[in-house]
């Protein structure tokens, strides 16, 4: 007995009862014929489809559909706690590319460790890169391997007046063909510095203070000792007498007298041709401090200003120059391609 389709089953009953007056059929014949009519009935007729194969018993050229018109019933281990009708399908499956999203099941659950939370349950546990810096006027590239992190999250609007790129705080790559890979943390200017407020800034809690740029910095600044200086004499060693205790952006000074210096700032430190910063020099006069009261009257004068130096003269009341034992000078002033400040407006008063 087996299972067979309806063209095999013509074709056996057309064998094994062939027309013959010899008595050749028999019982067998008749027989296996009628079971396997039995046996196929069901599956052709119930199918709805009266060629539909078998598909438990299909060899391999045929092609075959199963016809669902009230749904699959899956009575598994996995569906054993569902109700009956719980366990059957009665919606075609779509495909993995058509399955809506809030369509599927245990979207409260935190399974995707590769996403971060809006709730803030979980932080990052590595390096985080984000997007390119964008200028806001015309969303050209600003910087690459670079972002803006604020609290909007917005890029730049066709109208600058809503604008809110530029906030925040942005993050830059430096040198990266070169594989020197340094970081530039950009301090946001909102709409590019024009309004007051409307650039990023520092404000700090604990007492109200806030900074939004970095020119109330010092630009560079030295400490030395002139004190031993000796008539401008030179060693093997360079200038006697003459020690830094400590400098910042300053690459070199020289004495050519008592109390006669210029001193070099780091190559490019400021713009080309720049003379614009302000200097704030002190000496105590003397070549003694052991006590509060090691000073004589002097006056410490910055004259010449260029871009690469500026010169320091301390001369006491009597027009001598003087070699000093301490000797602070403070540099303030733009930076190299640092934006000045607007023009101060100056007035009569009465």
């Amino acid at each position: 007995m087996s299972v067979q389709n309806a063209s095999d089953l013509k074709s056996s009953i057309q064998t094994d009862l062939a027309d013959n007056n010899a008595g050749q059929i028999s019982a067998f014949d008749i027989r296996h014929n009628m079971e396997d009519l039995v046996d196929s009935i069901v599956p052709i007729v119930a199918s709805g489809d009266f060629q539909t194969f078998p598909f438990n018993n299909l060899p391999l050229f045929f092609n075959s559909l199963i016809v669902a018109k009230s749904g699959v019933k899956f009575d598994t281990d996995e569906t054993s706690s569902f109700s009956e009708s719980e366990k059957i399908q009665n919606i075609p499956f779509r495909g993995v590319g058509n399955i809506p999203h809030s369509g599927l099941a245990g979207l409260d659950q935190d399974h995707h460790d590769q996403y971060v939370p809006r709730s803030g349950v979980r932080n990052f546990t590595g390096n985080v890169p984000v997007g390119n810096i964008e200028n806001a006027l015309d969303t050209t590239t600003v910087s690459n391997n670079g972002g803006w992190i604020n609290n909007s999250g917005n890029k730049a609007l066709a109208d600058l007046s809503l604008c809110t790129n530029n906030h925040g705080l942005g993050f830059a790559m430096t040198n990266p063909d070169t594989g020197k890979y340094g970081e530039i943390i950009h301090v946001g200017s909102g709409n590019f510095g024009g309004a007051n407020e409307s650039y990023t800034q520092f404000k700090f809690d604990y007492d109200k203070s806030s900074f939004h740029t970095a020119k109330s910095t010092a630009l560079a600044w030295i400490s030395f000792n002139g004190a031993a200086y000796l008539n401008g004499s030179l060693s093997d060693s360079g200038l006697s007498g003459i020690t830094v205790n400590s400098a910042y952006n300053i690459s070199a000074i020289h004495a050519s007298g008592a109390g006669t210096y210029k001193i070099f700032f780091k190559s490019g430190l400021i713009a080309d041709g720049s003379t614009d910063y302000t200097v704030v020099a002190h000496s105590n006069g003397t070549t003694s401090n052991s006590g509060p009261q090691s000073m004589d009257l002097v006056t410490p004068a910055v004259v010449v200003r260029e871009d690469d130096f500026f010169t320091l003269a301390v001369r006491n009341d009597n027009g001598e120059f003087v070699n000093s034992r301490v000797n602070d000078i403070v540099v303030y002033g733009h930076q190299s391609g640092v934006v000045p400040e607007a023009s101060v407006t100056v007035q009569n008063f009465t």
